[in-house]
Parts: C-alpha cells; structure tokens; sequence
C-alpha cells in the first residue's frame, strides 16, 4: 500500500482515457453519486465548483434518487472506481429511467456497460487498484467535469501538484515522513477524533478517517468546527481519564477564518489537559489541489505507519467484501 501512497503525485499527472468525442458537459446543476473511496472524489469536484463557480451541487451517498433531485433535474455523475458498487448502479438505472442526463467516471464493470450502451460520456481510469489506493487517477477524473473556463486552470493545478508530490516523496529527508511516523505513534492503540474548520480540511479529514479505518483497521472519527463547540465538546468532560487513554485528538488546521483559529486554541486550552490533542498545520500555496493533498499525504501515511505500528496488513479487507457477498444474497 505504500508505494500507492508514494504514486499520489503521478497519478495527478495522468492522461485518462475518454469516450468518443468527449470534450466538455454543461450543466447548472450537478448530483454528484460515489461510495468510499471513490466517492471522495465527488467531494473534491464539490470543494472546486463551490469555491470556482455558481454550480448547484450535491453529493449523494445512497440508493436511490429523492423527488427533488427528479424534479429539479441534474447532471448525474456516477462514478465507482470497480464499476459494479450496487448504490450507485441503482441511482445510475433512477436516473435511466427518468431520462436524466449522466456520466461515468469508472475502471470498467456494470457502470461503463451501461455508459456505453446508453452512448453516454465517460472517463475510464486505470484498473487492478483498490479504490481507495487511486484517490490521485479519480480526482483527475473529475476535472474533466468542470466547466471549460475552470478545466484548464486545473488541469494545470494537478500537474503542479503532481510535481509538488513528487518532490516531496523524493525527499527522504522531508519532514512530512516523520510527522506521520510520529502522529501514528502518538495514536497508537488509540481511537483517533479529528476536526477541521473548512471545507478543504474537512474533506482531508474524511480521507484521514477513511484511511485509519481500512488501512489500519482502527476506529476514527471526524468532526467540524465550529460544530462541535455546540455539542460535542462537553463529551471530553466525562470520564477524563477515558478520554485521556483511549482517544486521540487530531486538530487539522489550514487556512481558516479567524474565528476558527481562536476556537482551535480554545480547544487545546479547555481540553488539552484531558485528551492528547495533535495539532497538524497545513500549507497554503495557493493552489488548492496541492493545498490538499499535502494534507491527504500526511494522512496516508499515518495510516500506513500506524498498521506497521499495530501489525496489521493494510491490503486486508476481507469484512467489506463479506458484506458485499451477503448483501447480494
């Protein structure tokens, strides 16, 4: 799983194949559908389109289409590293029905059939990955679905961040190496809660989890701030020495409002003392794909290290596989 981790940046460098004639999609609106570690990509086109254009967009994460994402009628954006994930093949077949305009971001099974059946666009990516190890490939898949003016600027923005990666992984040296060396030993057998105060943060906050959860097999959990000051910070006042033992505290910091800043440091104050809180700053380049999958390195890492840490095979995900199995009878 390392050398995944450590291909990041070429992967955001990669020329993918496209149907026939695919140059560009219009849209006013957009569902964006995905699972796991596919999914996330979704969430990257979001964090673009929210922060470059006017773009009603939504993600969804289930079976089936609502009655107002029917009526109000948008571009449906499937995309399923492996092609065949039941929950967004059954919104696939809603939106067919419902004759919705859509398109496939896919390594090949029952989604790019169907893509190419119903002669709709496609981005075929390259396959024999897990999922969540073509993070990179997926996440230049979806720059194809942005509109033409904001395609280019981040095309060019994942080339520099590929070579940015790249730069960084070719240093040994480099202090992103240690940094998640000693963020997994410090959450060790640990139940990691990470927060974040934007939406560049938050999305690499989720990667984190993900990435805890099915690489190291260990439980992680994500919260948003300023949220959690409504609610979930009173928690950690309960059972103190619980607290202090079984969790970590992960502050993932970037460049926040500055009212976000001020409740980090409120947090570390009122907390501090009660649960071990790591505080990880990012960088700010300028470029929001580098800005992000610094972070989403760092994270990777982590994961890696901290199933080294507990003697775990990052590869294994057997259980999911049983569901999948049961859950098709």
């Amino acid at each position: 799983m390392l050398e995944h981790v450590l291909n990041l940046g070429n992967q955001l460098k990669t020329d993918l194949k496209t149907s026939e004639g695919f140059t560009s999609v219009n849209y006013e609106r957009i569902l964006i559908v995905g699972m796991g570690g596919s999914g996330i990509a979704g969430d990257v086109l979001k964090l673009i389109l929210n922060q470059h254009t006017n773009i009603d967009v939504e993600v969804s994460k289930t079976y089936n289409l609502s009655k107002t994402q029917i009526a109000t009628r948008p571009f449906c954006l499937f995309i399923s590293y492996s092609g065949n994930t039941e929950e967004t093949i059954s919104v696939a077949k809603d939106a067919i029905d419902e004759n919705l305009e859509w398109a496939v971001i896919s390594s090949g099974g029952e989604l790019l059939e169907l893509a190419t059946k119903y002669n709709k666009k496609f981005v075929k990516v390259p396959d024999r990955l897990q999922p969540r190890a073509a993070f990179g490939l997926m996440t230049k898949a979806v720059i194809n679905f942005l509109p033409n003016q904001n395609k280019e600027i981040f095309i060019n923005a994942c080339e520099e961040a590929g070579n940015y990666l790249n730069n960084l992984i070719g240093d040994v040296s480099n202090e992103v190496f240690e940094i998640s060396k000693n963020i997994a030993g410090q959450i060790g057998t640990k139940t990691a809660v990470i927060y974040a105060g934007s939406d560049l943060t938050y999305l690499a906050a989720q990667r984190w989890k993900t990435q805890i959860n099915e690489n190291s097999k260990s439980k992680a959990f994500v919260g948003f701030m300023p949220e959690v000051h409504h609610n979930e910070i009173l928690s950690w006042e309960a059972d103190q020495e619980g607290s202090k033992n079984n969790f970590s505290l992960i502050l993932l910091r970037g460049d926040d409002h500055k009212k976000i800043d001020n409740r980090f440091e409120f947090t570390k104050e009122l907390i501090g003392s009660k649960v071990d809180t790591i505080d990880v700053r990012n960088i700010s380049s300028g470029n929001l794909i580098i800005d992000l999958f610094h972070l989403v390195l760092i994270g990777d890492l982590v994961s890696i290290n901290l199933a080294d840490h507990l003697n775990i095979d990052p590869f294994n995900i057997d259980v999911i596989e049983i569901l999948k199995k049961k859950l098709k009878g």
